[in-house]
């Protein structure tokens, strides 16, 4: 009804027959279908449509300019209404109405969106941009033409474009005034973006341009100008001839002295003198310096003792003396210099240091940070297992700890929220040490700064009273990484120590709900001792405990192979699993790399592995050293290590298709796998399914493990399966809309579990995927986004074969889920 009455608002009413509302624009070339690029040129583009009604255009119509004025008139129209208003609310309260009436058709028009109309001024400014493209394009003698069709005041205007034949490249030559240009110029001639016999095009006429400014000053051309460079290109004015020849041109450049202009030579100049100026640290740059002396062909000046490691320094400048100058190797001198994270903007300045100026001195100054700072914060939260929260953080930060551009970092944070209508909370503290170069007791080369390597050792503390069983951890590591690309990063992780202590174990079954009603209820049908009851239920957790030891004893009816026995046995080691305290001695490797090019570039790849292992350096010290030994299985400190090999991948590719619509597509795949010295994962190294930020369509923890129904509050297994794909679209303002598929499912593999319905078998149990479809509004709040998604499940693997497809779409089957910014 709704959609109907919207449909039905007239969106050309106001509108007049000389710029009618643009419902579409199409650009043929050649009679064929332009490609997104060429249809991109035309602009504006139509009002964007949902579901075929342009929300957009219908809020901004509905807003009313002249709705103050109508209050006022109403207000005016009754003398008793006023004084009856005035009698009950103030004048200033009645302002507000008024504000608030006015705000909210502003609201609507800055949420809305204007109608985009057409005229034959926009048309021809169209034509013009459509020509000057293919022009630039090598298509001189393009011929343009709009045609549009008006009905009903809504406008199609159709772009025909005619290339006809293109110009092509003849030779090309070079006029280059100074000797050290051509000689430079000629020796790169192989890499040129201009080769006889291309196509026309404007922008490899620009990438040519673009290269020799690059190749010029990466040779030591200093003072190398890009207006120095221009093309002069012949063409056949009969028309008879589509070869153009081409002369690059590169002349002097002209410098003023005293007044009089001087052409001048271009030359190559050669690093000089190199000095380092350290201002005060919170001071600020001086004209006046002490020698704090010189190190590998630096010199370094300050106004007091230098407290940085100069090799460091050293390390992080990218040229030396007698060096040619490189605008390269400067811009990855303030980038690595800035990469230290202790001063404040770094900059460098060149002066020549001799007449014929072949010779550069280099100043490069330095503003230390302060060395101290405190951090605030508090913030709400939201995550897949806490739903909403407010968290707090603080830290202490000490730059230069060191002498070496280290960064100390201890910070403290803590969460207080809910899950469901259990209550969470956590308080942790952690201490991190960070240096830019490889701490380790080799070759001191591998510290090249050019690949930005870093050391971190941290340690810290968590205590957590949540859904599970409170928890108190202790974790320490050690990470080493390093950036050979600008948007590749690799980690080592020497060592990455955890250790889980279940403080509140005893309230298993207080906290796993659904494992405690099922042993009830096989209680009360079983010949058991009547003490482990209380008004008829299991006491927590003597009862519950002492009856699942009554049965695994067989002091009770049941008896293996029973499926009440069966039932019992699997309760049992799930408490037992989720109860132990965890070990977990693990390194790693990851490797990440993205093509992403600035936080605005929508379309990318982006790839993510990390393999990690556990427990195998305890393991060999097992038995030499005689740890306890209980069934096979080795204890340090009481607890038993864990041990496997963990291997997770994750590929996300975004494409813009324009009218900021974007299509977002996942891949997820991850397994770990115990052996040695364990038989299953630790809870929190394996996976699980649902949420938020994975399959919406099941609360989180709650899909899987395969086709099992197992009723448990929290169901993790060690093998994992996720694809996702997202449409993403504006709405009304900062509205916007997604349509999404969720597919995967998690399954248990040679571990503990030998449940069928929980294993994954091979390809036949890809049919045991849970697909989720649905759809999402989200609100850009600029440094956030909020979402809201609806999920249905369509592919339901827990139900019979025959009947898990389900296309009922009614709301009150959807799972809600809100998220922070986008899932992926």
């Amino acid at each position: 009804m709704l959609i109907t009455i919207i449909h039905g608002c007239s969106t050309t009413k106001e509108l007049s027959d000389e710029a009618p509302l643009l419902r579409k624009s199409d650009v043929f070339v050649n009679s064929e279908a332009a490609v997104d690029s060429v249809e991109n040129i035309v602009q504006p583009t139509p009002n964007q449509r949902f579901l075929g009604i342009p929300f957009g255009l219908l809020l901004y119509q509905s807003a009313k300019d002249s709705v103050g004025a109508d209050f006022d008139a109403w207000l005016a129209k009754k003398p008793k209404r006023k004084k009856r208003m005035q009698a009950i609310w103030s004048d200033k309260q009645i302002d507000r109405m008024r504000t608030y009436k006015t705000g909210f058709q502003a609201w609507k028009k800055r949420n809305g969106e204007a109608p985009v109309l057409t005229d034959s001024i926009s048309r021809a400014i169209n034509t013009q941009k459509l020509s000057a493209f293919f022009s630039n394009e090598g298509y001189f003698n393009a011929r343009v033409k709009a045609d549009v069709s008006v009905v009903a005041k809504k406008a199609r205007v159709r772009y025909d474009v005619e290339t006809k034949a293109p110009y092509f490249l003849d030779s090309i030559t070079a006029a280059i005034q100074s000797p050290v240009l051509d000689s430079i110029y000629h020796a790169s001639l192989d890499k040129s973006a201009l080769v006889p016999g291309n196509r026309f095009r404007t922008v490899d006429f620009e990438k040519e341009r673009n290269r020799l400014f690059s190749l010029f000053r990466n040779a030591g051309v200093y003072p190398f100008q890009f207006n120095s460079i221009d093309y002069s290109v012949g063409i056949d004015s009969s028309g008879v001839d589509y070869r153009l020849p081409v002369q690059l041109n590169i002349r002097n450049y002209s410098e003023n002295q005293e007044g009089t202009i001087v052409e001048k030579e271009y030359r190559i100049s050669k690093m000089n003198k190199i000095e380092v100026f350290v201002g005060k640290s919170g001071g600020e740059l001086s004209d006046s310096y002490d020698s704090l002396g010189a190190f590998q062909g630096l010199s370094f000046y300050g106004r007091e003792k230098l407290k940085y490691n100069k090799r460091l320094l050293r390390g992080s400048i990218s040229f030396k003396t007698n060096e040619v100058y490189s605008d390269q190797a400067r811009s990855t001198t303030l980038r690595q210099l800035t990469r230290l994270q202790s001063f404040d903007y770094p900059s460098i300045k060149y002066s020549y240091a001799n007449e014929e100026e072949t010779l550069l001195d280099a100043a490069i100054y330095l503003m230390p940070k302060k060395r101290y700072s405190l951090q605030f914060g508090l913030d709400l939260t939201q995550s897949d297992i806490l739903k909403q929260g407010v968290a707090f953080s603080s830290g202490l930060s000490v730059l230069n700890v060191f002498r070496g551009a280290e960064t100390l970092e201890l910070g403290a944070r803590g969460s207080l929220g809910r899950s469901g209508d259990v209550a969470i909370s956590e308080v942790a503290w952690d201490l991190q040490l960070r240096s830019p170069q490889f701490l380790v007791p080799i070759n001191s080369r591998l510290n090249r700064q050019e690949i930005a390597p870093q050391t971190s050792f941290r340690i810290g503390s968590a205590n957590q009273k949540n859904i599970g069983l409170d928890k108190e951890s202790l974790t320490a590591a050690i990470e080493y990484s390093w950036k050979p690309k600008k948007n590749r990063r690799w980690t080592f992780t020497l060592v990455d120590v955890e250790f889980v202590n279940n403080k509140n174990a005893n309230n298993y079954f207080g906290v796993y709900t659904n494992a405690y009603q099922e042993l009830n209820s096989i209680a009360s049908n079983t010949t058991t001792n009547a003490a482990y009851f209380a008004n008829n239920k299991l006491i927590i957790p003597s009862g519950a405990q002492g009856f699942i030891a009554d049965v695994l004893q067989q002091n009770t009816s049941l008896t293996p192979g029973d499926s009440a026995f069966n039932r019992v046995q699997r309760i049992e080691e799930r408490r037992r699993r989720l109860t132990q305290n965890n070990l977990i001695f693990s390194a790693g490797l990851q490797f990440f790399d993205s093509t992403k090019d600035g936080v605005f570039d929508r379309s990318f790849a982006q790839f993510r592995a990390n393999l990690s292992w556990a427990g195998n350096l305890l393991k060999a010290l097992a038995k030499p050293l005689e740890w306890d030994q209980v069934d096979g299985q080795y204890f340090l400190f009481d607890v038993p290590f864990s041990q496997y090999v963990k291997l997770e991948t994750d590929w996300i590719r975004h494409w813009e298709l324009g009218g900021n619509q974007v299509m977002a597509v996942r891949g997820f795949a991850g397994a770990a796998i115990p052996y040695g010295n364990a038989d299953n994962i630790p809870f929190n190294r394996s996976f699980f399914g649902g949420g938020a930020y994975d399959n919406r369509a099941w609360e989180v923890y709650r899909l899987g493990p395969g086709s099992s129904n197992t009723g448990n509050e929290f169901n993790e297994a060690n093998f994992k399966l996720a694809f996702n794909v997202e449409y993403r679209f504006d709405l009304i303002g900062s509205f916007k809309g997604a349509l999404f598929v969720d597919v995967g499912n998690i399954w248990n593999i040679a571990d503990n579990i030998d449940e069928d319905a929980r294993l994954f078998d091979g390809f036949r149990d890809l049919n045991e995927l849970a697909v989720g479809t649905g759809f999402g509004v989200r609100y850009d709040f600029g440094l956030f986004l909020l979402r809201l998604d609806m999920g249905f499940k369509t592919h339901n693997p827990v139900l019979p074969k025959g009947s898990r497809w389900n296309l009922n779409y009614q709301l009150k089957n959807a799972n809600p889920t809100i998220g922070i910014n986008y899932p992926f």
